[in-house]
């Protein structure tokens, strides 16, 4: 029985709060709704794509705390891309990815370059970032010039399903896989659950972290092409706050189906759970802090069950 309430009390949680939220008065009327559904879906997409794209260096014991002003710096340069520069729509999306990409290679490269510890080099490279597109775009959106194709992707719907949440599925197989079914994956998991040794038994530990940040970064590079294509903007302020929900998900996907593994099942499961609850609150009318609240006591929630999981 306890095995169970391990794996399967997050899920379980999440279906009790969508009843909650649906029977509850202030917010049955709107919840229930199938918009409602839709956006919950649609808008969760950019921190899924996010979270996923961490989960690669927290396998292996590292984490990437510079995705979130990845994923808005790939967004606003895209946009800049279309409303300034006039690329077509691929190339565009290819100007997101390589920011992406260039931020992964420096984050790789000054930790297993360097040595520097990846908590402090990737908050480092995040104050950069964010500095970057402060400069990039004066604290302004880039609101013209992004392609009518772009924003449909980001807003419309596939057989009653938001297309973004396709790409986010597609994503989520692939990290999956990568994972759980690939030799990277298996060194990845071995250099998270001892370092020393696996590096005697002859993993390429640093060449393996390195792949991890470039990963990461790539991903954080299609969440802000994403981004852009939900919001139909480049704005320069909303990069950074998806960030702690985004370690707060990866943590709490330890809490679902693999207890006190980092897990893609769970980091789904996790993303919608703080999600549902957040839309739930903001439908009843609390104050906005409450969101900020909610997402930190997750987080110190996800950490302390992990170590519990982990110890057990």
């Amino acid at each position: 029985m306890r095995v169970y309430v391990a794996r399967f009390g997050l899920p379980a949680l999440m279906v009790i709060a969508i009843l909650v939220y649906l029977l509850w008065e202030r917010t049955g009327s709107v919840f229930g709704s199938p918009e409602s559904i839709r956006n919950i879906v649609r808008s969760q997409a950019v921190l899924g794509v996010l979270t996923l794209g961490l989960l690669i260096p927290l396998v292996a014991g590292q984490l990437d705390l510079s995705v979130g002003n990845t994923a808005g710096l790939a967004s606003v340069l895209t946009a800049t891309a279309y409303a300034d520069w006039g690329m077509p729509v691929w190339t565009g999306v290819l100007v997101g990815l390589a920011v992406g990409l260039v931020v992964g290679l420096v984050n790789g490269a000054v930790v297993t370059g360097l040595g520097v510890d990846p908590f402090v080099a990737t908050l480092g490279t995040a104050a950069i970032v964010f500095g970057l597109i402060s400069w990039h775009t004066g604290g302004l959106s880039i609101i013209v010039g992004i392609p009518e194709s772009v924003m449909r992707f980001g807003g419309g719907d596939w057989l009653g399903v938001p297309r973004v949440f396709y790409l986010l599925a597609l994503v989520a197989a692939v990290v999956y896989y990568l994972l759980e079914h690939t030799p990277y994956g298996r060194s990845l998991h071995a250099v998270g659950s001892n370092r020393q040794a696996a590096h005697l038994v002859g993993i390429r530990v640093r060449r393996t972290l390195f792949g991890s940040f470039v990963l990461s970064g790539l991903l954080a590079g299609v969440a802000g092409v994403l981004l852009l294509a939900y919001s139909g903007s480049g704005n320069p302020q909303v990069g950074p706050n998806f960030t702690l929900t985004a370690v707060a998900a990866a943590f709490l996907s330890a809490a679902a189906f693999r207890p006190g593994q980092i897990n893609v099942a769970g980091a789904l499961v996790a993303i919608y759970f703080i999600a549902v609850n957040i839309t739930g609150l903001q439908y009843a009318g609390v104050p906005e802090y409450v969101d900020d609240v909610f997402t930190g006591l997750v987080l110190v929630l996800a950490l302390a069950l992990t170590r519990f999981a982990r110890t057990r």
